[in-house]
């Protein structure tokens, strides 16, 4: 017994000579915010893992909402120093939010103010090292973003309107009169998709948007004359408005190049190499699987917009469907469904029902290339200007209007399905694969699903870059497994569809989105083509993952959106 105990007193000795007040470790800094809200601050801290070589793994989204617990909490009556103390020796994160409605929750809806740690201007939660000593200057900045406003507003060639819960920009007239209204109408969400998507959750730093991008966007890219009228007018419309056009992360008031960098966000994939991507899906059916429904062999497409999803959920809250009514003689109506300060747009149909939207895909290796023109813009241009027969020639000749240096249209690497209205017996889905030295057209039946009345696609190219012996491969690169299995699940799901000989419908569209859907989905679209009705689901404010398929869906016929604008 007493050498048990005398084992015991080692032990103790032992731990209380390793463990000592010294091996803890204090971390303090400020919580600061320039707003006129008023409320407590609950300050997050959270313990981070940290790999066998000593890195620490940073926080993810699915973390912060709610997959990872803090380590600590504590609570501000307003925002002030803060201060943790007898910390373990370790990598920490912190964030903090204005609690506005009291409920220990941080909230996008109303959206509270937020921040944390970050070791530079636009970064994201920086890990903090306490392995060595204390850390005081951990500083955070609480900031919002601006919601549009809840009533009707309008100026002269434009209007933001309500329509059954969603906002909808309605531009009329010019390019600078449609450019103008666009910026005077809703420039304070232009800047917070600007500095909330483009620079925090892109580029995740001010300095690489500035030393990388900037130079990128005006070496390599090439506007057209309208985009250029188009762009200047859209300034001009946000100064004129009276806000704040200062970038905070920059230092700098909002230009036109931070507006390319908006219209061109895909063509980052385009400036340097980036890990194969992995987001969006979309398919088209119509003909056998449609002809016994009401839809009577109608055309039915549709996609799931992934990957946009910045943490703060800008990306949600800044939903936004454009109604464009151009007033040059010639030019078709069109509709998009993005954000603030597109002039083009990569999810647009027109009044004729041509659908076009785009995909990340693949590259091919090999040196960046000049005279790039957004995917964005040639998509717009199709869609504006119209074609006077819907076929994949008539596309690719259009398309290949705007061929950069190195002979290919969509310099980032795309996947672009392009529908229009089923008149048998032409084919009216294809798909556009292409990148910055080439491309190639897809057909129905050309790949699977083997069916000629339907076509799918995800992030990886099919025919363009492609060797069957290799499917796992893009150009000798490796696909993402994402991209694959999303392909592979709704490829196998038509395909039993079409073995059962079922009729398809608005429910299996809506179906076939949520099959292909894995938590990152900001938002969703189906078209009629023949019928010119588009339904849309945008994901919640909630602090959780992106699900728009399994949400509300809601239902429009393309003239319900344009209304008349009061002069």
């Amino acid at each position: 017994m007493r050498g048990r105990i005398f084992i015991i007193f080692i032990l103790i000795f032992f731990l209380s000579c390793t463990v000592t007040p010294d091996s803890y470790k204090t971390l303090s800094g400020n919580i600061q915010y320039k707003g006129d809200q008023k409320g407590p601050v609950q300050i997050q801290l959270y313990k981070l893992e940290v790999s066998p070589q000593g890195k620490a793994h940073r926080l993810t989204k699915r973390d912060i909402y709610g997959a990872k617990k803090p380590f600590k909490e504590l609570t501000l009556n307003q925002p002030s120093v803060y201060k943790f103390s007898k910390l373990p020796s370790g990598h920490y994160s912190v964030l903090a939010y204005m609690d506005l409605d009291k409920d220990h929750q941080l909230d996008f809806q109303p959206v509270e103010p937020w921040g944390w740690y970050a070791s530079h201007p636009g970064a994201r939660y920086s890990p903090v090292d306490l392995t060595q000593e204390n850390k005081s200057n951990v500083d955070c900045l609480l900031r919002a973003p601006t919601p549009f406003p809840e009533k009707n507003i309008q100026k002269e060639h434009g209007a933001l309107r309500w329509i059954n819960g969603l906002p909808v920009l309605h531009l009329q007239g010019t390019v600078e009169e449609r450019g103008y209204a666009h910026g005077y109408l809703i420039g304070k969400q232009i800047i917070d998709f600007f500095e909330f998507y483009i620079i925090e959750d892109i580029w995740q730093s001010a300095k690489k948007y500035t030393e990388i991008f900037v130079p990128f966007l005006e070496k390599h890219l090439h506007l057209p004359l309208e985009l250029e009228k188009e762009s200047q007018a859209l300034i001009q419309g946000m100064k004129d408005s009276g806000i704040n056009m200062e970038v905070e992360s920059l230092g700098r008031d909002f230009n036109q190049t931070d507006l390319m960098a908006i219209n061109a966000y895909i063509e980052r994939r385009a400036a340097f190499p980036v890990s194969s991507p992995s987001s969006c899906t979309q398919f088209a059916f119509w003909g056998d699987f449609t002809q016994n429904t009401p839809l009577q062999g109608a055309l039915v497409a549709a996609r799931n917009m992934d990957g946009e999803c910045d943490v703060r959920k800008v990306t949600v809250s800044h939903f936004l469907l454009f109604a464009v009514d151009p007033s040059e003689p010639g030019r078709k109506r069109w509709i998009s469904t993005m954000w603030p300060g597109f002039v083009g747009t990569i999810s647009g149909i027109n009044e004729e029902g041509l659908y076009s939207m785009e995909n990340a895909g693949g590259s091919s290796p090999g040196d960046v290339v000049g005279k790039i023109t957004p995917c964005s813009w040639v998509q717009r241009y199709i869609l504006e200007q119209g074609v006077n027969k819907v076929t994949s020639d008539e596309i690719l000749k259009k398309m290949k209007q705007f061929q950069c240096e190195g002979g290919g249209v969509t310099a980032p690497g795309s996947i672009i399905l392009w529908a229009s209205p089923y008149q048998n017996p032409e084919t009216p889905a294809f798909v556009y694969e292409g990148d910055r030295f080439g491309g190639k057209m897809r057909m129905p039946d050309q790949v699977r699903p083997l069916h000629p009345h339907t076509i799918m696609a995800s992030n990886h190219h099919k025919v363009y870059g492609f060797n069957p012996d290799q499917p796992h491969l893009s150009f000798g690169r490796p696909v993402s497994f994402s991209s694959r299995w999303r392909y592979e699940a709704g490829m196998n799901e038509m395909e039993a569809w079409a073995r059962k000989n079922k009729t398809l419908g608005i429910p299996e569209a809506k179906r076939l989105l949520q099959i292909v859907s894995h938590g990152s989905t900001e938002y969703s679209v189906i078209f009629s083509a023949n019928q010119m009705r588009v339904w849309v689901a945008v994901d919640d404010l909630k602090t959780n993952m992106w699900d728009a398929p399994y949400l509300e869906w809601k239902e429009y016929h393309f003239n319900q959106l344009f209304g008349r604008i009061p002069k």
